[in-house]
């Protein structure tokens, strides 16, 4: 993962973590937990394969592996992995 001017550092929530609320960053970010709410970032998602989203997504690209539930708007790429499950509307420039 590529972070933005943070040194290749990016932001995660654990799969022992249950979130509610909305973030922002300028980072990437991965996630291995549970989230409802909203995220928004300049770099990239990454929803995990145990991962379980609800809410909205902006971000440049984003890469699904588990569940997720709302809008995703992406800038450019959204690569979906095997067995991930999207239920929602998305906006994206390339599919992958």
């Amino acid at each position: 993962m590529k972070g933005l001017e943070t040194n290749g550092q990016y932001s995660k929530i654990d799969k022992n973590t249950i979130l509610s609320g909305s973030i922002k960053a300028q980072t990437d970010i991965r996630i291995d937990g549970i989230l409802e709410g909203d995220v928004e970032t300049s770099g990239k998602v990454i929803i995990g394969k145990e991962a379980k989203v609800t809410g909205k997504i902006l971000c440049e690209n984003a890469d699904i592996e588990g569940v997720f539930k709302g809008e995703l708007t992406a800038s450019g790429i959204l690569s979906l992995k095997t067995g991930c499950n999207i239920e929602g509307e998305i906006r994206i420039e390339k599919l992958i």
